[in-house]
């Protein structure tokens, strides 16, 4: 699906309709978002139980809907407003981990009122999937300070994120902080307070040890202040609400990397999906052929070699010798010499009229003698031209009938091109025989007109309304078709009787079928190997949803295990913390150990300005033996 809609009003309709049916989730990017109608079809789509996340400019137009988000509980991404880092000026909606909404339009009253503005609306997972991995970076960039333009690897930034080390020195550090926070201990006035120690001794050890062991004193009177027991309560407070934060967001962290896991996991997956079922779908067409080009599938070409095989086998079963004479063909014989005998007589007749009849009407009427009206066909007009013009035109007239018979029989000289016999059979049938008759009924005319001392009025193309044409046609061409028909059964009869010619016409028949055999077997092979190229495609896909299954069952057991030795971690942390306030220990250990460093390290930070390297570096190991022997 690609729909391309212009209409800011039906954009408007499509974006809602698209919402409303959603089953699933509902990614938004926006750059204006003013538009309540759309924002109260997302929140229903969160009342609907569907994951919902937003990312929206830093435009302070945005901030009515942005509330309007927010107070149903549905994720809103942006920096605050007029941040100057960067525009968010995207205008795209995923859906359902398949849909993309893509175009100019904002989601504002006065895109679908008043503005030209496009959407195109896609199911195509690999756009999809560009347009979720820019929602992913913006998301992140948003929600870590980074500026919209930067590019971030999500991936490695969120895995950094989540190192244990990482989160674990955190959370420490935050106790620590809320220790000294709720103590009022500045490890800093300590630092301070021991250079300022150690320039007004000028590095003087004795003064370090006397500083050291009254802080340290002073710190050990927390241990055992029964008036801190309101301190410790509050300490115990603090760290519960920065564990259960934590864990908190831990939990959250670890879903939002499931669900990330998950979406990647479903997208590869209906993409290799998608493959599946093109890969069928071609198979299908080679095995059952395509309607549409009508191209032939391996379903077509089984049946044409069936067919082959059943006509060779009848071939080779069908084709015997038999005798040239027998009843059928005597009588054929008999038939066609009797047609031979008529269109001798008919056709040199025809002839007879047409060259040499009209000239002796001509001379008898000048002679003074009519001698009537002829006969339309002369049964001596053979014997007539051996008498009245010679042998030779005698022989020529008895043997014209040979002419027609000879072209509309072509094939009997060999003639393998089926058109070419086709088309000299209707020359002999038709073309010969109207031209014959045409030129009888204009020469029968002209010898009327004779006769009766008129100049002949018919034109050559009125002859078809003449009745001589008609009676010519028909009984010249009715001849043909039967000499045609017994000279064809007296060949195949004289075929029939020759072993070498059956032999000859069956082996040539088979022969052609065995060409037309390996043919079909070539192309069966080679669907055969398309089908079998499809199948090893289907079968490798399904193997990659498998392994995809696979995949996402380790990757979120990694997931669980990784973010459950965090929660480990981190509630050690917090029971050592616990125990340690309720004991005491917090002061005679942790923040002894803070404040005694801080003062450590600013009354060694001054002897350098006032000693030699070698003077410093002793100075500093008395220092430490000083600490050691605490």
């Amino acid at each position: 699906m690609s729909d391309l809609i212009t209409n800011g009003t039906e954009i408007k309709q499509r974006i809602i309709s698209e919402i409303s049916i959603a089953k699933q989730c509902i990614y938004v990017a926006m750059a204006w978002f003013t538009d309540r109608d759309i924002a109260m079809a997302i929140i229903d789509a969160k009342n609907r139980n569907l994951t919902i996340d937003i990312i929206l400019s830093s435009n302070a137009q945005n901030e009515t809907v942005k509330l309007m988000l927010k107070g149903a509980d549905i994720s809103v991404h942006a920096f605050d407003t007029g941040d100057t880092r960067g525009i968010m000026h995207h205008k795209f909606c995923l859906i359902d981990n398949k849909i993309s909404i893509n175009g100019s339009y904002n989601y504002s009253l006065n895109a679908s009122n008043n503005n030209v503005e496009n959407i195109q609306i896609s199911d195509d997972i690999a756009i999809y999937s560009q347009f979720l991995s820019e929602f992913e970076r913006l998301k992140y960039n948003i929600d870590n300070n980074i500026g919209v333009n930067e590019t971030i690897k999500i991936a490695e930034a969120k895995i950094q994120q989540v190192q244990p080390i990482n989160l674990i020195d955190s959370f420490s550090q935050q106790l620590h902080s809320l220790v000294y926070s709720a103590a009022q201990i500045d490890t800093g006035k300590y630092k301070e307070n021991g250079y300022e120690t150690s320039k007004i001794s000028g590095g003087n050890i004795d003064i370090f040890r006397t500083e050291y062991n009254r802080i340290k004193e002073k710190i050990r009177t927390y241990a055992t202040d029964e008036g801190l027991g309101s301190m410790k309560n509050v300490l115990t407070s603090n760290i519960s609400i920065a564990f259960e934060s934590t864990k908190t967001n831990l939990e959250t962290e670890k879903q939002e990397k499931r669900n990330i896991e998950k979406r990647n996991n479903e997208l590869e997956k209906r993409q290799i999906e998608d493959k599946i079922s093109e890969l069928k779908q071609g198979k299908s067409i080679i095995e059952s052929g395509n309607q549409n080009t009508s191209e032939k599938g391996l379903l077509q070409i089984n049946k044409e070699i069936e067919k082959n095989k059943l006509e060779r086998r009848a071939l080779e079963q069908s084709f015997v010798v038999k005798k040239f004479w027998s009843l059928g063909t005597v009588l054929v014989t008999i038939l066609l010499i009797v047609f031979a005998f008529y269109l001798s007589l008919f056709f040199a007749s025809a002839m007879y009229k047409m060259f040499f009849e009209g000239n002796i009407i001509r001379n008898s009427l000048e002679a003074g003698i009519n001698p009537g009206l002829p006969q339309l066909v002369d049964a001596n007009a053979i014997l007539k031209i051996f008498n009245q013009q010679g042998a030779l035109f005698g022989i020529i007239a008895s043997i014209f009938f040979l002419f027609p018979v000879l072209l509309s029989n072509i094939k009997l000289f060999g003639s393998e091109k089926k058109k070419v016999n086709n088309l000299l059979f209707w020359v002999g049938l038709l073309v010969f025989d109207i031209v014959v008759a045409a030129m009888v009924a204009f020469n029968t005319d002209e010898i009327n007109s004779l006769l009766k001392g008129k100049e002949p009025q018919l034109k050559i193309w009125e002859v078809v309304g003449h009745g001589e044409f008609w009676l010519m046609f028909v009984f010249g061409m009715m001849p043909l078709i039967i000499t045609h028909f017994a000279i064809d059964y007296i060949t195949n009869a004289y075929k029939n009787s020759h072993r070498n010619i059956v032999d000859g016409e069956k082996n040539r028949k088979i022969q052609f079928l065995d060409e037309e055999m390996l043919d079909l077997n070539a192309e069966k092979e080679s669907l055969t190997n398309k089908v079998k190229e499809k199948d090893d495609s289907i079968s490798e896909n399904n193997k990659k949803i498998l392994n995809l299954e696979t995949e996402i069952n380790n990757s979120q057991n990694q997931i669980e295990n990784r973010y459950s030795e965090l929660q480990r971690q981190i509630t050690a942390i917090f029971d050592d913390f616990k125990a340690k306030i309720i004991s005491g220990k917090i002061f005679t250990n942790v923040i002894l150990d803070s404040v005694t460093s801080a003062y450590k390290s600013g009354f060694i930070e001054y002897l350098p300005e006032y000693y030699s390297s070698d003077e410093v570096a002793n100075r500093v190991g008395e220092i430490e033996t000083v600490i050691t022997n605490k």
